[in-house]
């Protein structure tokens, strides 16, 4: 299965060689890196730079590599970065992930279905259900 993704505010692609790319900032001191997240929905496996490193429960900004635009989904919650998965089928999915570093959190929202994968996605949930876009759903 093949999907692609991309950056809801530039439409730019954002996946190669089997993994998505984001530029990150951490929030506690500004540190600047490139992070490798699994394209499979649900894989929290990630690749960093051994120079720059994340710790657990770090809070860090995720931007799109390369309009640099904060991916954070203020409209649900900040705490959640938000892009887009077409499917095979060019199916849209809006893909929701927790930018809290060890939080196993993601949302995959596409027509009138939202799946939750992940420990922590039912701390989150309650933020969709006040959403006016997406409250119809749960």
């Amino acid at each position: 299965m093949f999907n692609n993704f991309i950056c809801p505010h530039c439409e730019g692609h954002m996946s190669i060689a089997g993994h998505i790319i984001f530029a990150v900032v951490k929030k506690k001191n500004n540190e600047r890196g490139i992070i490798l997240l699994n394209p499979k929905i649900g894989d929290y496996s990630r690749i960093l730079h051994p120079g720059f490193k994340i710790d657990e429960g770090e809070d860090v900004e995720f931007l799109c590599p390369m309009c640099h635009k904060n991916l954070a989904a203020y409209d649900i919650n900040e705490k959640l970065a938000h892009i887009i998965m077409l499917d095979e089928n060019n199916d849209k999915h809006d893909i929701f992930f927790s930018e809290i570093a060890g939080e196993h959190c993601t949302f995959n929202i596409s027509g009138k279905t939202i799946e939750k994968m992940g420990e922590d996605a039912e701390d989150y949930l309650d933020y969709f259900k006040r959403s006016d876009k997406y409250k119809n759903l749960l």
